[in-house]
């Protein structure tokens, strides 16, 4: 409890802050899951976009307000009783000061408990994602580029399909039976060295592709800040729910965006997908820390039926962007201001109206307010004061 103390000074605005975006991302995801229950056919891009807030709500200040915001209309519907109750720090404050076990000198209180049970998880998820970022890190320190000339040119018109200028290196791995992605700026394709041994250009062409797509979308940079969440709010399920929902989305994103090229047909598409996962059978899936060509094997089922009736992207997706960024206009600034009284537009007392007041009428009327003296006649009192005595 010692170590603990110096990390707990500012522990009741912390733990006020999580708890109050807690509730807020929990908020979104009901009614993100309210909007797919409503129109099941709903875009796979604008879904992401509508799991995407839920994470970005858990960074944003609790007290974000705008007008005409959901915020702002429920503190108005609610009559400022349940929101009220809501954003007082009061409630949780008692939560966190509830003492567990009484100590003489360190008492044990829910906060500390908590404090604790948090920091060890998020230490957990925390050394996973290191300890991934160093693996792949020493794998870039010792592997030597791909050089094959068809690849090469795989590589060269997908780029100029995706409009991609960044260089691109591919490196081959033992250590990973699923191809991925790894950086943005300068990013890294990782291929399984089984798959390049076999030179099956047909299931090499679509994970090329598929990568890039990845590449593309800026998904990596994307995928840090989705980890870093992970890391903070390891004990927000609401959390898990839409990093496994987004997780899902992405890889269905970006087998449209291949697919929406027609330079690769759905058949071939799929049996490089099911080749890929052959390698997979009996092993654990990958951490989904990057940005994996083959997700969780719950998913891949519906990647397959994705693929088969897949449909071109069409020029609607602007439409969807621009939606989902009212949506995040209206969504995201859950929080509330009292409102301000206007001081000009204020009734002011008439002339010769009747005042409400605790003091008799007769006070009232023989009431004179005091008169201030200037400071030369303030002088010549204290003078004639002074002779006096």
């Amino acid at each position: 409890m010692e170590i603990l103390d110096p990390l707990l000074v500012n522990s009741e605005a912390i733990f006020r802050f999580l708890a109050l975006n807690c509730f807020y991302s929990a908020i979104l995801a009901l009614l993100v899951l309210t909007i797919k229950l409503l129109f099941p056919r709903l875009p796979r891009t604008f879904e992401y976009g509508l799991w995407c807030l839920v994470l970005v709500r858990l960074v944003l200040p609790t007290e974000f307000s705008l007008s005409y915001s959901l915020g702002h209309i429920g503190h108005a519907w609610f009559n400022a009783e349940i929101p009220d109750v809501i954003n007082t720090a009061n409630w949780l404050s008692n939560i966190a000061g509830y003492t567990i076990y009484q100590s003489d000198t360190h008492p044990l209180t829910c906060l500390k408990l908590l404090g604790l049970i948090w920091a060890t998880v998020s230490l957990i998820v925390a050394y996973k994602f290191v300890k991934l970022k160093f693996k792949l890190s020493k794998l870039l320190t010792i592997a030597r580029p791909v050089e094959d000339s068809w690849l090469t040119n795989q590589l060269n018109f997908w780029r100029r399909e995706f409009k991609i200028r960044r260089q691109i290196i591919v490196i081959d791995s033992d250590d990973f039976l699923s191809p991925f992605t790894f950086a943005t700026f300068s990013p890294v394709i990782f291929i399984p060295a089984q798959l390049l041994k076999e030179k099956n250009h047909q299931v090499l062409g679509p994970i090329i592709a598929h990568e890039l797509a990845h590449i593309k979308r800026l998904d990596a940079l994307w995928l840090l800040f989705q980890n870093s969440i992970q890391i903070i709010y390891c004990l927000n399920p609401v959390v898990w729910l839409a990093v496994r929902r987004l997780n899902s989305l992405r890889e269905e994103i970006c087998d449209r965006e291949v697919l929406s090229t027609q330079a690769i047909s759905g058949e071939q598409y799929g049996k490089s997908l099911l080749h890929v996962l052959r390698l997979n059978i009996g092993r654990r899936s990958p951490e989904l820390f990057a940005t994996f060509f083959l997700s969780h094997k719950k998913v891949f089922k519906k990647r397959i039926a994705a693929i088969g009736r897949n449909k071109p992207m069409n020029s609607k997706m602007l439409f969807q962007y621009i939606t989902v960024g009212l949506c995040a206009v209206f969504f995201l600034p859950l929080g509330w201001q009292p409102t301000m009284t206007d001081v000009s537009n204020s009734k002011l007392p008439v002339e010769n109206e009747p005042i409400d007041s605790p003091f008799p009428a007769h006070i009232r009327d023989e009431y004179q307010a005091p008169v201030l003296l200037k400071e030369n006649k303030k002088n010549k009192i204290f003078e004639e004061v002074e002779l006096n005595q």
